[in-house]
């Protein structure tokens, strides 16, 4: 029967005519809300001589009412006006715009008692004015709390049934602000069905904020039955860690809810971003970090009027990159890249957020080292950031060519440019597959960190390197593949439940990127600190939990198997390499033994023609003699009893003596570590085996 009221109302308040009929009156909005506040004003003052009529004459009573009302309401409308109580009858009311009724309501009542006791004609008696203020002040408030409850359920109930029902999860002080933003927006999507605050304790008792229960966690745990008409948890607390958003994800997993995040409050009041920016919790808001600090100024030296030239610029890092450069004022940004699409997108977001500074983007290939060289001498470029590269493990095991060509060659090209081209900077973006590699990635990514050292000290230009580990959704990492499978149903697929990777996210990997940049002096191998490593099989669970799935029940994991030139476990020195702090806590220094520039070249050289006859078993040896570290898996062993996932077999071009070596499992199976057997003096799993 409600419910059909109320579908009739909004029908009504939706028919053509009367929306005809309120585009009339708006004009004349003002002075409507005032004329309906005279006649409550009017009425609570009526109403008081009519209760007190049976103790004064009717005649006496007439005469004070008809001197009286007039200049009461006139008083009145003041102070409304005053305390600005006539704009927003229509709005939704709140505590502050109750008190304000009473503060203009006691205030004139007050000073109109103390004009009657000078003024013989404006003098009424102490219970009408004592009533009048009580009356007045209900019947305002009331037609505010009305018009509020008719908005609510009657005007927009049709559009609040469509509304999701959500867990607020933050301290009530926070959450009461973000709860009458939600209530107040009757389009949208959400709203405050319960509260859970972290900071109430276990025997703190229920409370209620704008008519919503507020809980502790512990009541939530034991109420979850009550709580299955939730649709989501939204996370209404800025100021937690990522480790006690992380506890509260895992005590609210038995609910079964999507979580999402939202906006700090600070920047919801000021008008910065609004609820429509609610936005599902990422894996990077539980992922325990410390904040990236960095020296500003140092980097602003660095790059202020200064040409930077970034190579792969649209790709995840090199898209990031030119978004921070453009925040450090460089005289030019150079942007090369590939793949048109890419490029023309980033150019057009950067001349929106920043229109006067200048873009040149250039669809180029590091691999033209003509081309390279022009561009650098014509925009007279001052620092590269050489991002451009070959990233995926499986692709490149399979085409080594390529990742030799691009990764190699590519790097060589381009800061064989910058030292003739008096580029007074160069920085190479690396990769921790490239320490104690096992996949031709990696192994490519090395030789190209070698080439850039060996440069270094023959120009003017400083050429160093920064090695990291893997960002946080970047195109074909795990986090897009995972939510893509999630999305669809399942299963997701996890290669092994003990392999770890390091993670960061990318605007943190840019930031010390760009703080390596300005420390370093020339030859040096920046690493960044990562953090701890994270298991891949819990990613992936915390990623299932997050969108409100079931583990088994809804989502099922599958264990595929190691990868060819996959690693267990990631590493960010070499063993030859001696770790050194810097000045800056999260960037650590590689000392590792200078490269000869001669050498390099003819190895540099060797590298081309065979990339050129396409000569893969030659590559493979060519990566043997400059990188012995690298682990090459030819052929499974399967006729001997020798269960691995990743080997590390030190190995040299022409074979080895397993005797005068020994070749061990590298983290095979965590902290254990079996000799392989001998054959005919050779290792098993050597590259060469003639």
């Amino acid at each position: 029967m409600v419910n059909s009221i109320y579908n009739k109302i909004y029908s009504l308040s939706n028919h053509p005519k009367t929306r005809q009929v309120v585009n009339a009156v708006l004009p004349f909005r003002l002075w409507i809300i005032v004329g309906v506040h005279t006649f409550l004003f009017a009425l609570s003052y009526t109403f008081s001589f009519i209760m007190l009529s049976n103790i004064f004459p009717t005649v006496e009573t007439e005469a004070i009412f008809q001197t009286t009302i007039f200049p009461l309401i006139l008083m009145r409308i003041g102070f409304f006006w005053y305390y600005d109580l006539f704009r927003g009858l229509w709005a939704f009311v709140s505590f502050p715009d109750l008190l304000n009724i009473i503060r203009a309501t006691v205030i004139s009542t007050i000073i109109f008692a103390l004009l009657g006791g000078f003024w013989e004609p404006m003098r009424i008696p102490q219970k009408v004015a004592l009533l009048d203020m009580l009356f007045c002040i209900m019947t305002v408030g009331g037609v505010r709390f009305l018009v509020r409850n008719f908005r609510e359920n009657f005007v927009f109930g049709s559009q609040m049934e469509g509304a999701q029902h959500v867990l607020l999860v933050g301290p009530v002080e926070r959450v009461q602000h973000l709860m009458k933003e939600m209530n107040s927006d009757p389009y949208g999507h959400y709203r405050p069905s319960a509260v859970l605050d972290p900071t109430r304790g276990k025997k703190d008792p229920v409370i209620r904020v704008h008519d919503v229960p507020a809980f502790s966690i512990e009541y939530i745990l034991a109420q979850t039955g009550r709580l299955r008409h939730l649709s989501g948890v939204v996370f209404c607390w800025p100021g937690a860690s990522r480790k006690q958003l992380d506890i509260v994800v895992e005590n609210l997993k038995p609910l079964q809810l999507p979580f999402k995040t939202l906006p700090h409050v600070d920047q919801i009041l000021s008008g910065e971003v609004s609820m429509s920016d609610i936005r599902d919790v990422e894996i990077e808001d539980l992922l325990e970090r410390p904040p990236v600090q960095i020296a500003s100024d140092d980097i602003h030296l660095c790059l202020r009027n200064k040409v930077v030239l970034v190579t792969g610029g649209g790709g995840s890092i090199g898209s990031e990159l030119c978004r921070q450069l453009a925040a450090f004022s460089p005289k030019l940004l150079v942007i090369v890249e590939r793949a048109e699409g890419n490029l023309l997108d980033l150019q057009l977001e950067l001349k929106k957020n920043y229109p006067s500074m200048p873009i040149h983007a250039s669809i180029s290939s590091v691999n033209d080292f003509q081309g390279m060289r022009s561009l650098m001498k014509e925009k007279r470029v001052d620092v590269v950031f050489h991002a451009a590269a070959y990233k995926h493990v499986p692709l490149m095991e399979v085409v080594p060519t390529e990742a030799a060509y691009n990764n190699i060659l590519g790097t060589y090209n381009v800061a064989k440019a910058a030292s003739e081209c008096n580029v007074k900077r160069f920085v190479m973006i690396s990769t921790d597959k490239a320490v104690n590699p096992t996949n031709v990635m990696g192994v490519t990514k090395r030789i190209a960190e070698m080439v850039v050292q060996s440069l270094n000290g023959h120009s003017d230009a400083h050429f160093m390197v920064v090695r990291f580990g893997n960002v946080l959704d970047s195109a074909g990492s795990v986090i897009p593949i995972f939510k893509k499978q999630i999305a669809e149903g399942g299963p997701v697929t996890v290669t092994h439940p003990e392999i770890e990777r390091y993670f960061m996210t990318i605007p943190e990997a840019v930031q010390l990127i760009l703080q390596a940049s300005s420390m370093g002096h020339g030859g040096e191998i920046f690493v960044l600190d990562m953090g701890h490593p994270v298991r891949i099989l819990h990613l992936a669970e915390k990623l299932i939990t997050l969108s409100g799935k079931r583990l088994k029940e809804d989502i099922e994991i599958v264990f595929t198997g190691i990868r060819p030139g996959e690693k267990m476990f990631e590493e960010l020195f070499n063993e030859g390499e001696a770790r050194i702090d810097t000045s800056h806590p999260q960037i650590m220094m590689a000392a590792s033994s200078a490269v000869d520039r001669d050498y390099m070249q003819l190895k540099v050289d060797h590298i081309r023609e065979l990339v050129r006859f396409r000569d893969e078993e030659g590559l493979r040896r060519a990566f043997f003699d400059l990188v012995p570290d690298y682990s090459y898996v030819r052929r499974h062993p399967e006729d001997e009893n020798v269960s691995i996932d990743v080997v590390k077999s030190v190995a040299a071009a022409r074979g080895c003596q397993t005797s005068a070596k020994r070749h061990d499992l590298r983290k095979g199976v965590k902290g254990s570590k079996l000799t392989l057997k001998e054959k005919e003096g050779k290792c098993l799993l050597c590259h060469d085996e003639s």
